[in-house]
């Protein structure tokens, strides 16, 4: 919605689908996540199992194991610290409406890497990608994006045809 204030300005303000509630949360998970202590213990955790999964359909029993323990763990952690920052913090309310949001297509951040982790905690499949991934950036084997382009000084010119100096890009 766009507010005009009294000096004939506007003011842009953006609210997402989610209600403010809902924002809190967001806006404090992604503190959360981004603090050295969660991605240490993160990368601790997903360090220590990665080299367990394999890029096969057929899942060994292991693997529930650890899904479990990873999102209880950091469940844990996430909540706690949101309940640091929000004394209205309710789990079950943040939950419903998290779920609403996806069951009516409207998540509000559903692109994101918060969404991934938080879906990570209650699906296994996203769960296990995140480890495959994990894993193969380990390894070494993530595909980087590579320019073949060569950008040379610029050719001089000395004016008497007029023209300006230009690069070469080979």
């Amino acid at each position: 919605m766009d507010y005009v204030d009294d000096d004939g300005q506007f003011d842009i303000v953006c609210h997402s689908a989610g209600s403010q509630f809902f924002d809190q949360v967001i806006g404090h998970i992604e503190d959360i996540v981004l603090s050295e202590e969660f991605q240490s213990s993160h990368e601790t955790f997903l360090d220590k199992y990665c080299m367990k999964f394999e890029n096969k359909e057929e899942n060994q029993l292991e693997y529930m194991d650890i899904f479990q323990q990873y999102a209880t763990t950091f469940e844990k952690f996430l909540v706690k610290e949101v309940t640091k920052h929000m004394n209205n913090f309710d789990m079950k309310r943040f939950a419903k409406e998290l779920q609403t949001y996806e069951t009516k297509g409207q998540d509000p951040f559903k692109d994101s890497e918060i969404y991934e982790l938080l879906h990570s905690f209650h699906d296994f499949q996203t769960f296990k990608e995140l480890m495959l991934d994990y894993r193969s950036r380990k390894e070494g084997n993530m595909q980087h994006m590579n320019f073949d382009i060569l950008i040379t000084k610029p050719l001089l010119d000395d004016g008497s045809d007029g023209s300006s100096d230009n690069f070469a890009i080979e």
